[in-house]
């Protein structure tokens, strides 16, 4: 896997080290921000947050709001401050704080859209736990470590320098969050991890695309940061097949005599 995301997303900065020996902190963390809806989540959401508590009645369950995030910045990075401010998307700070959060106290990162339907205790014992998902490398919805991990040393360090390369204003509002500060900006740094890190990789089933018996976890509906470009693109990617066959065949009619 990381030899294919390194091929994908070729980087000339520097490599992240391996990481440490280490069991993933009992903890799971969630977040709501409350610019996409109000100062508590929707209802779907505390349903399926209240799913995770009720599949680990042993472990901490933590979920952050804005205030809490922005006092984490202004104390553990306060040289990222002004920019998890200035971010244009609320969606940026999201990732931002969940990258920075994992990185000061570890544990399982899970978006207020995915319901839990198996305890993590059995795929917890690592250093570091992610999701594959086509056609973006890794997500970043879903993801476990252990405190001080490097894959999130490097992700918070590399946020100002993603920002300055995807910020532009002339940027698409899709890539200024998937290439920014999104799975695209995980992906592209876990590929310059050392080959040597021990990653534990969800299988598709446990990750809730396959069957029900393996799934660990089951996606309600979310993407609300989504715009029309995203959507668009997600149009397109779905029937490329098809829109290939009909640019094909009007080709064949207009050529023709």
């Amino acid at each position: 896997m990381s030899r294919l995301l390194s091929g994908a997303f070729r980087s000339s900065d520097t490599h992240c080290p391996s990481g440490g020996e280490g069991v993933i902190p009992r903890v799971i963390h969630q977040i709501w921000l409350g610019e996409s809806g109000g100062p508590q989540p929707f209802p779907r959401f505390r349903e399926a947050a209240a799913t995770w508590r009720a599949q680990h009645p042993g472990w901490q369950y933590r979920l952050w709001d804005g205030a809490e995030v922005d006092q984490l910045f202004a104390s553990a990075r306060p040289d990222l401050h002004a920019l998890y401010r200035a971010y244009p998307h609320w969606v940026q700070r999201a990732d931002a704080a969940r990258y920075l959060i994992l990185h000061e106290h570890g544990g399982v990162y899970a978006d207020l859209d995915i319901q839990c339907v198996g305890s993590f205790d059995t795929v917890a014992d690592a250093d570091l736990l992610l999701a594959p998902t086509a056609p973006f490398g890794l997500s970043n919805d879903l993801m476990a470590a252990t405190p001080g991990h490097p894959l999130f040393t490097c992700l918070v360090d590399e946020l100002a320098t993603s920002h300055r390369l995807w910020g532009r204003p002339w940027v698409p509002r899709h890539f200024q969050i998937m290439c920014g500060t999104g799975s695209l900006f995980l992906s592209r740094v876990f590929a310059r991890l050392d080959a040597g890190t021990s990653v534990r990789l969800l299988t598709s089933g446990e990750y809730g695309h396959g069957s029900a018996d393996e799934a660990l976890v089951h996606h309600i509906e979310g993407n609300s940061w989504a715009g029309w470009d995203t959507k668009a693109l997600v149009f397109l990617q779905d029937r490329w097949p098809f829109l290939m066959v009909g640019t094909l065949i009007l080709i064949a009619v207009l050529a023709s005599p």
